[in-house]
This record gives structure tokens, sequence and C-alpha cells, in this order.
């Protein structure tokens, strides 16, 4: 019975431990399984990055594997960044008198259909397209944003005042990007645009220091340029620490306005005729701003 009742119990731990394997097994190929796709999905934006960044860095060993966390986690930060600018907002000459954000951006509407109609990207996408499958347009539209004091007249009670303080705003350098067939279209375009555009500054920013390493060692030596960002492993390691932080590479920020119809900020409680919006302006790497809006425009 002895002998009869312990192989039953090893018999049964056998089980348990055989199913706990299996269980286990399960769970790695369901993992692996899970994984590889984010992996592919990683790999390329990591490949997409350096060969749009410099190629030179294939040359180190281990160079997707040091830039993946980096890089993805800029990529993800861009989503981000795109996710927070509004859907398509209509730009007729309708809105230009309805929508407030639209009648402080331009002068006139006239400019409105004078941007789409001298636009060479736009002119290129609709040329291959049929006009009657096209009666919108959906695409990003940028602009610079200027502030300044200067002395004005403005309103004290029911008197007239000169030489008021006033802060005007203006709105110039409206250009389109990207132009598409659809709201969804536009979408997927706008994050392929704010992810090329870093790449590109952080591309640009990496030339200005290899050229300027350069101008100022003056040293051509051969240990002068192992320590150089002419050496890969020296340039991966250096953008790497410029990848940490992906915000100083890419931001937004929404701001509030109340403009009178002559570009001059209001406070809140001023009673004057006018337009009260909120824009969402990008900072780039470089120090350039610019207001961002999606936007659908009626051919």
């Amino acid at each position: 019975m002895t002998d009869n009742k312990r192989s039953h119990e090893a018999s049964t731990l056998r089980t348990f431990f055989d199913d706990q394997i299996q269980h286990l097994h399960d769970l790695v190929n369901s993992h692996i399984l899970h994984e590889e796709p984010q992996i592919d999905e990683d790999q390329q934006i990591v490949d997409s990055f350096v060969d749009a960044a410099n190629r030179k860095m294939r040359a180190v060993h281990g160079y997707a594997e040091k830039l993946r966390e980096h890089v993805c986690e800029l990529y993800h930060h861009v989503l981000r960044v795109a996710e927070q600018i509004p859907p398509p907002l209509g730009l007729t000459r309708d809105a230009f008198a309805a929508n407030q954000i639209v009648n402080a951006l331009f002068i006139n509407s006239d400019d409105i259909d004078r941007l789409f109609q001298r636009n060479p990207e736009v002119e290129s996408y609709l040329r291959t397209r049929d006009q009657y499958q096209m009666p919108i347009v959906y695409a990003l539209l940028t602009a610079c944003k200027s502030e300044k004091n200067t002395l004005g007249v403005g309103m004290l009670g029911d008197l007239l005042v000169r030489d008021v303080p006033q802060r005007t705003v203006n709105f110039h350098a409206h250009k389109i990007h990207i132009p598409s067939a659809s709201s969804e279209e536009l979408s997927t375009a706008l994050r392929h645009y704010l992810f090329d555009r870093v790449v590109a500054l952080i591309k640009q920013e990496m030339a200005s220091r290899m050229t300027g390493q350069a101008f100022e060692s003056g040293d051509r030596s051969y240990e002068s340029r192992i320590r150089s960002l002419a050496n890969p492993d020296v340039y991966l390691n250096t953008l790497i620490e410029y990848l940490e932080i992906p915000a100083s590479l890419l931001s937004i920020e929404k701001s509030h306005y109340k403009l009178s119809k002559l570009g001059i900020k209001l406070e809140n409680g001023d009673g004057q005729c006018a337009n009260e919006f909120d824009i969402h302006e990008i900072t780039w790497s470089d120090g350039t701003r610019n207001v961002v809006l999606q936007i659908a425009y009626s051919r």
C-alpha cells in the first residue's frame, strides 16, 4: 500500500509539473506571438530613422538595439503631439465671416483662395487627380505668429484716449502642407510630416556640430578623428544624448486669444467686437514656432 501510495503521489506530482511546464510554454509562445509585430514595427522605425539621419551609424555594432528605445520614444512622442492638433477645420469664404480663428488668421477671404491657388504642393497633388473627385482638399496649415508692444488709440470708459499701451498680434507666412483626400489620410500624413521634420532638424544639428568640431580642432590626425563625430561610434553616442528629451525636439502649446478686429490683444472684460479662439503652436528644435491647424478647403 505504501509503495502504491508513493507511486500515485509521484505520478500526481509529475502530472502537475508537466501541466505547469506546458502552461509556461504556452505563455512564452503567446508572449512571442504578441511581441513579434511590435519588434518588427520598432525595427522599421529605427531603420527609417537611420536612413534619414545618417546611414553611417549602421557601421556601429548593435546600432539598432542602442537606438531602439530612444528613437521609438521620440516617435511615440511625435504621435502624442499630433493627437493634440484639433481635427480639420472648414476653410471657406463663409468660414472667414463665421469662424473667429479663420477671421483672425487672414486679412480677407481672397487670401484663403490665393493661398491654395499658388501652392506648388497643392498644384502637384491635384494635377494627378480628377478635380470632380476632390471637391474638398484636406491639408495642414502653418503660420507664424508675431507679437509686439505698441501705443495706440483705446477707450477709457466712454472716452477715446491716445497713446494707450497695446499688444498687437499678427499672423503671417501661411503655408499649406501635405494635401490629402480625406481626414484619415491627412491624419496619417501629419504624423509622417512631423516625424520627418524632426529627423531632418536632428540631421541638420548633427551636421552643424561636425562642421564646428572640424573647424575648431584643425587636428586631422587619426587619433583626433577617432574622438570626433566622424567616428560612427562617437556620432551614435552623441546622437543618443541629443534624443534623451523628445520634448526639446518637438513640443506643442495651446493658448487662448481674444483679439480685436485690428489684431490687438484684449482683456476678458473688454466689450469690443473681437475674435476669441484657441491656437496650437508647435516649437521645433531649432527654435522655430508655427501655429498649426488641420483644415478642409472646399474648392
